[in-house]
């Protein structure tokens, strides 16, 4: 029964991984936090109207399984203000997490993906698929 083990456990190990449920997976742990750097226009054909900004994302559990609050702010004049709120639910597939924006305005996806203390993402326009901002955040101590 001894010989078992090992390969046993490097299963459960795998899927695990599989799973996204190991470092690096997007677990709720890794992404809540507050987050600061660029958010940066990357497609200004698609978004004429964007602006580069400094933002800061305070990311919160919002009380539903594999899902967070992200509270987003850009810095005007040295001064945080608001750009709303938006919940973000954990993506299995790959560990990151996405929120669907859908207003009379626009329509996108945001997906965020955390590696330890850095924190990136993308703005896709739906349905044209078109990457129009790009994050680049790094974990506030």
């Amino acid at each position: 029964m001894r010989r078992w083990r090992v390969p046993v456990a490097a299963f459960f190990l795998m899927a695990r991984l599989a799973l996204g449920e190991g470092q690096g997976s997007g677990t709720v742990d890794e992404v809540v936090g507050t987050w600061s750097g660029a958010s940066v226009c990357v497609d200004r054909q698609a978004a004429p109207a964007c602006n580069d900004e400094q933002v800061v994302y305070e990311i919160m559990r919002s009380g539903k399984p594999n899902t967070v609050s992200v509270k987003a702010d850009k810095i005007v004049d040295g001064k945080r203000e608001s750009m709303g709120d938006l919940e973000f639910a954990r993506d299995a597939k790959n560990g990151s997490w996405t929120s669907e924006l859908d207003t009379p305005r626009v329509h996108a996806l945001w997906r965020l993906t955390v590696s330890g203390a850095k924190l990136t993402g993308t703005l896709t326009l739906l349905p044209s698929k078109a990457v129009v901002r790009n994050l680049d955040l790094r974990r506030d101590k």
